[in-house]
C-alpha cells in the first residue's frame, strides 16, 4: 500500500466544466446575461459549432487564445477621428435609446453635424445612425454611424460611408467574398470595406470597419460610368390562407433628389425602374434587363459562399448601366458566415423567388454554370485558396486589435461547396447537405411591382394639341405644385392658367388629363406623393420609358436596302452608292461587313446599331464613305456592341461626317462613332463635322488605333472610358466648336499615345482622369488651351513633347474628384516655344509634377474656378 499519493490527472470533461464554471462566475459577476453575450459577440466570438457542449469548448479555446492574438494584433491601422457636440450627441443617444425600446432603429432618425478628422485634415460632415436592427447599436461604444462629408471631401475614395463594428457584417467575410470575384476575375461591384480606428470624442472605439457606401463614388472606383443604383421596397404584402406570401415591390433609386436635378440621370432613372418593374411582373426575361454574364457570375458567388442574405428581395443592389441599358449586380449585405452547419447548404439561389427567375433564363443560366466551373477549376488548382487564406490572415491581424476572439473561415469548405454544386449533391458527403433553412428567412411565393406615377404618366401628340395625364397608381395622394412647358426652342411657357389652379392633389388611383399648347415638346411637373420632399419631373412627347433600349432585333427586315446581303452571321455592304433611310438594329451576334469604295449615306434619323461586330475593310485608294444624306443636316451615327471582350472589330480606311450621337426615346449616348466592349482596331479612320458630344467614343474596349483623324469636332474628339491600347500616328484638330472639347479625353483607362498632334484644341489636348494612366511620346501641341492634364489619380509619364501657343496652361496635374486624389505627371524633353513658358506648367497642393528633372512646387489652385471660368463646358445635350 503506497503511502504517497499520485497527483490525478484532470480529463477533458473536467477541463470543460471548469471553465463553464469560470464563466458562470463572470457572468454573475456582471450585470447581465445579455451584456455577456453583447461583449463575446464585440470581441468578435462567432459559435462553429451547433451542440452546446461544442460551443462552450469553443468559446474555451478561443478565450485562451485571445491574449496571444491581441498581442501579435497589427495596430498600425487608420485612425479617424470624430468629433460630434455634446447636445448632438444627445440626439443621436436619444434615437439609440428609442432603438433599444422597440426592438429596431426606427426610420426617422437625427441627422447631426460633426467633425472628422484624418491625416491633419479636417473634413465637415453630418451624422446619424446606421442600420435597422438592434446589433449595429448593443454596444456602448461602436455604434454603427453613417457619414457624409461636405464640400465634396473624400476619405478613401469615399464621400459617404459607414463606420462599424465587425461583427455587423461578420468580420473578414465582406472582403472574402468580394476577394473570391475578383480573384476568379469576375469584374461586380463591391463596395470599400476596409479596417480603421476609430476615436470618437476622444473615447476609443477601437478597430471598426470603414464600408463605402452606395454611391456615384463606389461606381466610379468600380470603373463605372456614372448611373445609379437600384433597390426594392416593400409597399405591400398579404398572406393567403395556406401562408402563401405576395409581396408588392416597389423599385426606387438612391439618392433620388439628386439624380432628378441631372437631365441625363433623369432620363436613365426611368430606363432604370421600368425594366426591373417589367422583370418583376414576368413582362421580360433577366438577360433582357440585367447584364447576364455579371448576373451569373454573381449568382454563383453566392451560392458558393451560401450567401443566402445577399438574394433576399431587400438586400438586391443593382447599378444602371447607361451604355447598355442594362442592370449589374452590386454586393451587397452578403452576411457570410465561418459556421459550416449555416455555410454549407444547397444553392440559396434556389430559394429565393427573384434568383430562381434570374436563373430560369437560359442566358443567366450558362453563365451561372460558366461561373461555377472556373470556381471549381480554380479551388481545385489551389491558387484561388491560397491567395483568399493570404488576405484572410493580415485581415484578421487587425480585426484582432479590437476583436481578438475573431476565427479564420475555413476556406477548404469553398472547395467542396462548389464540388458539390458541380455533381448535384449526389455523392457522400454532398447527400449530408441539405437545402436553405426555411426558418432563416420567410419567402415569397409572388410578387408584383408597384409603379412610379412618373413611369404611367405621359405626354401626348394630338392633332390640336399636347395632352397631358397624370396617373397616381399609389395610395397616397399626389401633390401637384407646378408645371413648365418647353418648346423645340428650348424656351420656357410658364402655363399660367393650369398654374393658377395649382397645387393640387391626385387620390389613389385617380388621372387626369391636361389640355397643354401643341407646340411643346416636353413638360417639367414639380410633384411628389404626401408626406416625400417635391422634386421635378421631365416628361417628353410620345416619348415612354421604354420607348427604345439597345437591344437586338431578331426581326431586322433589310429587304428594302437589296445591297445589304443576309447570311447566317454575317450582314455584307457591297461596294457601290447607297442610301439608307432607317436606323437598322441588326439581330445579336452579327458581323457588317462593308466592302472597300462603299458610299453610304443616312437620312436624318438614320443610322445604324450592331450587335456582334464590324468588318470595314475600306482602303487608301478605296476608303469607305458613311455621311449624311443630301439635304439634311445630320444623321445618327453607328453604335457597336461587340459580343464579347475577346471579339474583335476592324474600321480600315473610312470617311465618317456630319453624324450625330442616336437620340432614340430615354436611351441617349454620346458619341457618333460608338463602341462597346471587345478588342476595337482603327486604322485611317476620319471623322469630321460631327453633331455628338463626342466624335469617336470607346466604352470598356481594348484599342489598337493608328491614323486617327478627328477635325472639327463639336466638342470631344475621342472619349476612352476604361481602356487599354494604344493610339499612334493620329491628328486632332479644330475640337470643340463649343467649349468642353478635349482632344482625347480618357477616364479609367491605360494607354500608350505617340508620334501624335494636337491644332487649335478649345479645352485639353489629353486629359487623363479616374485612375488612368497615360504615356505620351513625340507629339506636338499647338493652339491649345491646355497640353496636358492628370487629375484625379492619374499619371502622365511623358518624353519629346513640343507645345506652343498656349493660352492658359500646357502642363497641369490636380484633383477635381476628392474620392480620387492627386494627379501626378512626369515629363522629359518638353519644350515650349511660347514666351513665359515656366509660368504655363502648375500643380495643385497635394499632387506632383516633374518636368525635364525639376519638381514644380505645388500651390494653391482653385479647381472649381478653373471649371467656372476657362474649363466651363458648354457640351451639347
Amino acid at each position: 500500500m503506497r503511502l504517497d499519493s499520485i497527483q490525478a490527472q484532470t480529463s477533458k470533461a473536467e477541463k470543460l466544466a471548469l471553465i463553464g464554471a469560470i464563466c458562470i462566475i463572470a457572468m454573475l459577476l456582471l450585470p447581465s446575461v445579455n451584456m455577456v453575450k453583447t461583449l463575446l459577440i464585440q470581441s468578435g466570438f462567432v459559435s462553429l459549432h451547433q451542440s452546446g457542449q461544442a460551443k462552450a469548448a469553443q468559446l474555451a479555446s478561443d478565450i485562451i487564445e485571445a491574449p496571444v492574438n491581441w498581442a501579435l494584433a497589427e495596430t498600425d491601422i487608420p485612425v479617424i477621428k470624430l468629433d460630434i457636440k455634446y447636445q448632438d450627441w444627445l440626439l443621436l443617444e436619444q434615437d439609440r435609446n428609442t432603438a433599444l425600446k422597440k426592438g429596431q432603429i426606427q426610420d426617422q432618425r437625427a441627422q447631426v453635424s460633426g467633425n472628422v478628422f484624418f491625416e491633419n485634415q479636417k473634413f465637415k460632415a453630418s451624422v446619424r445612425l446606421q442600420g435597422d436592427m438592434l446589433d449595429h447599436v448593443a454596444s456602448h461604444n461602436r455604434w454603427s454611424l453613417r457619414v457624409e462629408l461636405k464640400q465634396k471631401q473624400a476619405l478613401f475614395s469615399a464621400r459617404r460611408f459607414s463606420l462599424l463594428s465587425s461583427n455587423v457584417r461578420i468580420h473578414q467575410g465582406p472582403m472574402l467574398f468580394a476577394q473570391t470575384m475578383r480573384l476568379a476575375g469576375f469584374d461586380i461591384i463591391s463596395p470599400t470595406y476596409k479596417p480603421v480606428r476609430v476615436i470618437l470624442n476622444g473615447q476609443d472605439w477601437g478597430l471598426m470597419m470603414f464600408e463605402q457606401a452606395f454611391s456615384q463614388d463606389m461606381l466610379a472606383t468600380n470603373n463605372r460610368t456614372e448611373g445609379m443604383i437600384v433597390r426594392l421596397d416593400l409597399y405591400q404584402q398579404t398572406a393567403s390562407e395556406t401562408q402563401q406570401l405576395q409581396r408588392v415591390l416597389k423599385p426606387r433609386v438612391i439618392q433620388r433628389n439628386t439624380i432628378l436635378k441631372n437631365e441625363s440621370l433623369s432620363k436613365q432613372r426611368q430606363i432604370a425602374l421600368a425594366l426591373v418593374n417589367d422583370f418583376i411582373d414576368d413582362k421580360r426575361i433577366a438577360s433582357d434587363v440585367f447584364d447576364a454574364q455579371r448576373l451569373g457570375q454573381y449568382l454563383a458567388t453566392a451560392d458558393v459562399w451560401g450567401a443566402w442574405h445577399a438574394l433576399t428581395w431587400n438586400n438586391w443592389r443593382w447599378y444602371y448601366n447607361p451604355h447598355t441599358a442594362k442592370l449589374e449586380p452590386i454586393q451587397s449585405d452578403v452576411a457570410v458566415t465561418p459556421a459550416e452547419h449555416h455555410w454549407l447548404m444547397q444553392p440559396p439561389s434556389q430559394s429565393f423567388l427573384i434568383s430562381k427567375k434570374m436563373l430560369e433564363d437560359p442566358i443567366v443560366k450558362r453563365a451561372y454554370d460558366a461561373a461555377i466551373s472556373k470556381l471549381a477549376a480554380q479551388f481545385n488548382s489551389g491558387t484561388l485558396l491560397s491567395k483568399l487564406g493570404e488576405y484572410q490572415a493580415d485581415f484578421m491581424q487587425q480585426l484582432h486589435m479590437s476583436a481578438p476572439l475573431v476565427n479564420a473561415f475555413d476556406l477548404d469548405l469553398l472547395k467542396t461547396q462548389v464540388q458539390c454544386i458541380v455533381q448535384g449533391y449526389l455523392d457522400t458527403p454532398c447527400q449530408n447537405i441539405m437545402p436553405m433553412d426555411p426558418q432563416l428567412h420567410r419567402h415569397m411565393s409572388s410578387m408584383v411591382a408597384q409603379q412610379s406615377w412618373d413611369l404611367v404618366s405621359e405626354l401626348k401628340h394630338t392633332e390640336q394639341a399636347s395632352e397631358f395625364t397624370i396617373r397616381n397608381p399609389g395610395s397616397q395622394p399626389l401633390e401637384i405644385k407646378g408645371l413648365t412647358g418647353v418648346n423645340s426652342f428650348e424656351l420656357q411657357f410658364p402655363l399660367e392658367d393650369i398654374n393658377a389652379q395649382m397645387p393640387f392633389k391626385l387620390a389613389q388611383n385617380a388621372e387626369i388629363s391636361l389640355v397643354l399648347p401643341k407646340e411643346l415638346t416636353q413638360v417639367k411637373v414639380t410633384a411628389g406623393v404626401t408626406g416625400q420632399k417635391k422634386a421635378q419631373f421631365t416628361f417628353i412627347k410620345d416619348v415612354q420609358p421604354l420607348s427604345f433600349i439597345p437591344r437586338p432585333n431578331p426581326a431586322a427586315d433589310v429587304k428594302r436596302y437589296p445591297f445589304i446581303e443576309v447570311s447566317e452571321n454575317t450582314w455584307k455592304i457591297r461596294s457601290g452608292k447607297w442610301e439608307i433611310e432607317d436606323y437598322i438594329v441588326t439581330p445579336a451576334d452579327k458581323n457588317l461587313i462593308i466592302d472597300a469604295g462603299t458610299h453610304l449615306r443616312f437620312t436624318q434619323g438614320a443610322g445604324m446599331m450592331v450587335f456582334g461586330k464590324v468588318t470595314f475593310q475600306g482602303s487608301e485608294q478605296a476608303p469607305i464613305v458613311i455621311t449624311r444624306s443630301e439635304g439634311v443636316p445630320y444623321w445618327a451615327g453607328i453604335t457597336v456592341f461587340n459580343h464579347t471582350n475577346q471579339t474583335k472589330s476592324f474600321v480600315k480606311h473610312v470617311q465618317l461626317s456630319h453624324a450625330s450621337s442616336p437620340k432614340l426615346g430615354l436611351w441617349q449616348p454620346r458619341g457618333s462613332a460608338y463602341f462597346i466592349g471587345g478588342k476595337v482596331n482603327i486604322e485611317g479612320l476620319s471623322i469630321s463635322d460631327n453633331y455628338s458630344e463626342d466624335a469617336l467614343n470607346i466604352i470598356n474596349g481594348d484599342v489598337n488605333i493608328t491614323q486617327l483623324s478627328i477635325r472639327n469636332a463639336l466638342s470631344d474628339a475621342f472619349d476612352c472610358d476604361f481602356c487599354t491600347g494604344e493610339v499612334a500616328d493620329s491628328r486632332f484638330n479644330d475640337v470643340g466648336a463649343r467649349s468642353g472639347g478635349d482632344g482625347i479625353d480618357v477616364s479609367g483607362s491605360r494607354l500608350k499615345i505617340s508620334r501624335t498632334q494636337f491644332t487649335n484644341i478649345r479645352d485639353k489636348a489629353i486629359s487623363a482622369g479616374e485612375r488612368s494612366h497615360l504615356s505620351v511620346y513625340d507629339s506636338q501641341f499647338k493652339k491649345i488651351n491646355f497640353a496636358l492634364v492628370a487629375k484625379d489619380d492619374s499619371r502622365i509619364d511623358g518624353s519629346r513633347l513640343a507645345v506652343e501657343e498656349v493660352n492658359h496652361y500646357a502642363l497641369m496635374s490636380y484633383s477635381k474628384k476628392p474620392y480620387f486624389g492627386p494627379g501626378s505627371m512626369s515629363v522629359s524633353e518638353f519644350t515650349c516655344s511660347d514666351t513665359g513658358c515656366g509660368q504655363k506648367v502648375v500643380t495643385q497642393i497635394g499632387s506632383d509634377l516633374l518636368v525635364n528633372g525639376k519638381q514644380i512646387t505645388p500651390q494653391p489652385l482653385s479647381v472649381k474656378g478653373l471649371y467656372q471660368t476657362v474649363m466651363k463646358s458648354d457640351k451639347p445635350k
